[in-house]
């Protein structure tokens, strides 16, 4: 991901203070929100995303970097909308 300079500070240093790498650090943001919009869903959805809500614990993600961009391989909610997600990632930073 393209972080920009500033964020990307942000990141490595939260990252270092918790002794993680950064891709760690992302991911488990990453993670993290996705568990709080899980719990934010009508109980009807809530039954069907359980078995996502801890995705690091029950599949641990693959990170890596390729050509200088991160990847992450994980499973994600069925109903997960990653564009939606990076713009309420950017509104929060706002």
């Amino acid at each position: 991901m393209n972080f920009s300079p500033q964020l990307q500070q942000t990141i490595e240093k939260w990252a270092s203070s918790q002794g993680i790498s950064t891709e760690q650090f992302v991911l488990q943001a990453i993670t993290e929100k996705i568990e709080a919009l899980s719990q934010q869903q009508p109980e009807k959805y809530t039954q069907q995303n359980s078995e996502n809500n801890n995705l690091l614990s029950d599949k641990q993600a693959n990170i890596y970097r390729k050509d200088g961009i991160l990847v992450v391989e994980a499973e994600l909610p069925q109903d997960f909308d990653l564009n939606t997600f990076i713009d309420e990632l950017r509104e929060e930073r706002i």
